[in-house]
Formats: structure tokens, C-alpha cells, sequence
């Protein structure tokens, strides 16, 4: 015998079927909480349990007095559980940094035809700022995080912005400070420098170049995979 759908879930599924029935779009408002309720054949109660969960999906918006609405899509709620879910073992990390370092060296070199004066004394004064603290034995992961967030500014696109930033919540808390030791920090501070002359004389490869060897840096600092015993190419006869 099949498992009882919870009323909750019947819900979910009812409201996002009405929203897509009546093609509603983000800012739109839904029916009353007891007409929608009339509307599904379901009790307040059990509208009122699947709102909430469509609302911690970002599906939904319940303002105060005024009603539901339909939310504009973000990728917000999936990146602020996604790095819960990594594992702790380095390999999820290794994971992450091989898409983002295609990512990044897929797109980097789109900047430089988009780039203004004012972005790069910006990340000038932000590669400088690493320098510095490098110099002083310090880490910088702020500024590292705000240098790459203001490097794809001109293409403005917000999902690469949330990639970025998903990028250091992960590296935070996977990596935290272990191997700080090991990190040659004023090479990484470089690197960065090298990123904003390549953008400054205006050279694409030489800047891809230049992302290359960041991200190449940064795999070293995280250390080899470790083989996987289980694996057949691992096994021997």
C-alpha cells in the first residue's frame, strides 16, 4: 500500500499548480487564505503548513496583514544550505574548486572589454591590500572574496556573484584555517596582482593566464585527492 501523502505536501503541490494554472508571476498575489483553501478542497491549516514551506523555499512571500505573493526566484535559499551538505572529507571541496576554477577561467576573460578605470584601481587597491597583509604574516579571505565578487561586476550576473560567495562559505568552513602554514600567502597576494595588470593593459589570454595560476595555487593548498580503495582502477590482482 502506498505511503499517505502528509496534507502539508498535497498543498506544496496544489499552490504551485495553481500558480502555474493562472500563470502568476513574481509580485503577484495569491486568493485569500480561505478562498485558496475553499479553492484546493483543504483545510486552512494544512494550506496554511504548505505556505510556510514554500515560503522557506523562496517560492512564496506572506506579507503581514496583505495577503500571499509570489516571490521572485533567487538561488538564495539552495546556497545557504548547500554547504551543510558538502562533506567534510576534502573531496567536496576539491569538487567545488574544479567547477568554479572552469568557471571563472571560462569567463574571466570577457572583463577585460568591460572593465572601467574605476573598477581596476578598486582592484588595485584591493590586491594591494593583500599584499600588505601577506607581508605581515595575516590572511586575507575578505579581501580575496571581494576581489573576485568586483572582478565579474562588469558582466552582472548575480549567479556567478552567489557561485563566488558560495565558494568561501564552503572553503570556511571545510578548510577553516588548517594548512594556513602551508599557504604561501604573499605568491597569492601576487597572483591577484597579476590579475589586475593583465586587465589594465588589456591582454584576455594574459589574464587567463593569470587565473590559471591563482586556482592552480589554490589546489595545491588543498593537497592531492586520496584514491578511493574501493574503486576497481584502484584494485589490484
Amino acid at each position: 500500500m502506498a505511503a499517505r501523502v502528509p496534507a502539508y505536501r498535497q498543498a506544496q503541490t496544489s499552490i504551485k499548480q495553481y500558480i502555474e494554472d493562472h500563470h502568476l508571476q513574481p509580485g503577484d498575489p495569491l486568493p485569500s487564505e480561505g478562498q485558496l483553501a475553499k479553492d484546493m478542497g483543504m483545510s486552512r491549516l494544512s494550506l496554511r503548513e504548505g505556505v510556510k514551506t514554500l515560503e522557506a523555499v523562496g517560492i512564496l512571500e506572506a506579507r503581514q496583514g496583505d495577503g500571499i505573493y509570489v516571490k521572485a526566484f533567487t538561488f538564495d535559499s539552495i546556497f545557504e544550505n548547500l554547504p551543510y551538505s558538502f562533506a567534510s572529507d576534502g573531496q567536496s571541496l576539491r569538487d567545488l574548486l574544479q567547477v568554479r576554477t572552469a568557471l571563472e577561467e571560462g569567463l574571466v576573460g570577457m572583463v577585460v572589454s568591460q572593465s572601467s578605470p574605476e573598477q581596476i584601481a578598486e582592484l588595485d587597491g584591493l590586491a594591494q591590500q593583500m599584499v600588505t597583509k601577506a607581508q605581515n604574516g595575516q590572511t586575507f579571505e575578505d579581501e580575496d572574496r571581494e576581489f573576485h565578487l568586483t572582478l565579474y561586476r562588469p558582466l552582472n550576473n548575480p549567479f556567478l556573484n552567489r557561485l563566488v560567495q558560495l565558494f568561501w562559505e564552503v572553503f570556511r568552513r571545510l578548510h577553516g584555517n588548517a594548512g594556513v602554514t602551508h599557504w604561501n600567502l604573499e605568491q597569492t597576494a601576487q597572483d591577484h596582482v597579476a590579475i589586475v595588470e593583465a586587465i589594465r593593459v588589456g591582454e584576455g589570454e594574459q589574464l587567463t593566464r593569470a587565473m590559471h595560476t591563482h586556482f592552480r595555487q589554490i589546489k595545491e593548498r588543498i593537497g592531492p585527492q586520496t584514491p578511493d580503495s574501493s574503486s576497481p582502477a584502484q584494485k589490484k590482482d
